[in-house]
């Protein structure tokens, strides 16, 4: 029996995520297919769309067969780590064969060119890449200029496929599979329809659009549902339909917990101190935490205060993800690896994700549970301590703490989420209530 991973945020489903499924099954065979995704908050450092139990839904209602929940401090965090965590619990289950990820390219062979390059390009490129980053330019730029420093012979090549929103996240990836020694296969097909980040919905080929188009109409339509409903599976688009008071969930929805949590880091002491709280959290460099301490007095929301805060070093979706990572919590000792990555890390899958936690499923596909023996499965939220603490692999791993903490920042996360979004009479289920969703 054939299993093949993938690694989504579902934000919302629509029919490119079909496409991929239907894709999969016609071209490898497939005859199971497991989805990691985001709970209530995503990789561009926002809340998602919808809770991840409609998300969960939509997926089995289009084919997936199984839905585990990427814990939030890899869910919210930059490519690198967001694509670690992801092949991680796919790797920790022991029955996924194949993972598979949409690219602008669709050339798994230069992708893993670049993996290798970004990877393993040595000491001068790493120190090429630090020196770049310092002088002012955002991550990804410097990661150009030091391929081309360096690797001039194939600089063209490489750097025209690392400047596309999904071939990064396949080489990200692919860097995890090295990372981990899996022996999980990688294949990649076409992305169709507009970009990543296209917000365009009137312009379209084939009734594909970008997830992030979709979440555009539902915020400037009057009538949005009208606006995206040829982009979205009929039995997806009845789940939102149904579920009108669960969709359309925002940043700015947390602007006021944000500026709280905020002013209680930088309003006692100095502001060296308040400078130091604030690079405790993931993906706050110095720069960016005096920037925060400044320009606090002119904070009107979250958007607002992000657009205040990027700069050509710091992008958009970077402050957003640091701005997030402050709200939840998540420092850089959230980790049980070493940061930053790099190929002198040996890793083990339960190093990075310590439990499997199950979302949904389709019934008859669930006797493949049974075989997994290298992670703890975590299907009922009331026992997961519990079962962290019976597991006789974390303890000789040195992991009982490090789950439960990772597992604490989920049910956090998804607690501030539900409280915070809940702005009608169908609210999202509480983490101890909600059940594993059955197809």
């Amino acid at each position: 029996m054939k299993t093949t991973g993938i690694i989504a945020e579902y934000n919302p489903f629509h029919n490119g995520h079909l496409h991929q499924i239907k894709t999969i099954r016609s071209q490898t065979g497939t005859d199971v297919i497991v989805v990691v995704i985001s709970g209530g908050f995503v990789q561009r450092g926002t809340p998602a769309f919808t809770d991840k139990y409609l998300r969960t839904a939509m997926a089995l209602s289009s084919g997936a067969d199984f839905v585990f929940e990427l814990p939030v401090i890899y869910a919210s965090a930059s490519a690198g780590l967001f694509a670690l965590g992801g092949i991680a619990l796919l790797e920790s289950l022991g029955f996924v064969d194949n993972v598979c990820f949409g690219s602008e390219c669709n050339n798994i062979n230069i992708l893993k060119q670049a993996a290798d390059i970004l990877l393993n390009g040595g000491n001068s490129f790493n120190f090429s890449v630090s020196q770049f980053v310092q002088s002012g330019v955002s991550y990804p730029v410097a990661q150009h200029m030091a391929v081309q420093k360096h690797f001039p012979g194939i600089a063209d090549q490489i750097c025209q496929v690392t400047g596309s929103p999904n071939n990064i996240l396949g080489i990200e990836y692919l860097k995890a599979l090295e990372l981990l020694k899996s022996n999980i296969i990688p294949f990649t097909i076409q992305r169709c329809g507009n970009g990543y980040n296209n917000q365009d919905y009137s312009v379209n080929k084939d009734n594909l659009v970008s997830a992030a188009a979709i979440r555009n109409a539902f915020a400037n339509e009057a009538e949005p549902f009208n606006a995206v409903s040829s982009f979205i599976p009929l039995s997806a688009l009845d789940i939102l339909l149904k579920n009108q008071d669960r969709i359309n969930i925002n940043e700015d929805m947390f602007s006021g917990v944000l500026y709280y949590k905020l002013k209680e880091i930088t309003c006692t002491g100095n502001d060296k101190e308040a400078m130091q709280r604030l690079m405790e959290f993931l993906d706050v460099s110095e720069a960016l935490a005096g920037r925060i301490i400044k320009n606090i007095c002119n904070y009107n929301s979250f958007t607002g205060f992000a657009q205040i805060l990027k700069t050509k070093q710091y992008t958009y979706s970077r402050v957003c993800r640091s701005l997030v990572h402050i709200l939840l919590n998540i420092r850089t000792d959230s980790y049980n690896i070493k940061l930053p990555l790099s190929a002198g890390n040996s890793l083990h899958p339960l190093q990075v994700t310590p439990y499997a936690r199950l979302l949904g499923m389709n019934k008859d596909k669930s006797h493949l549970l049974k075989n997994i023996q290298d992670t703890v499965l975590v299907t009922k939220t009331a026992d997961a301590v519990q079962l962290f603490k019976n597991s006789a692999l974390l303890k000789q791993n040195g992991l009982e703490g490090f789950a439960k903490s990772t597992f604490e920042k989920d049910i956090f996360a998804a607690d501030l989420y539900r409280i915070i979004s809940k702005h009608g009479n169908n609210p999202c289920p509480d983490e101890y209530r909600a059940g594993i969703i059955i197809k």
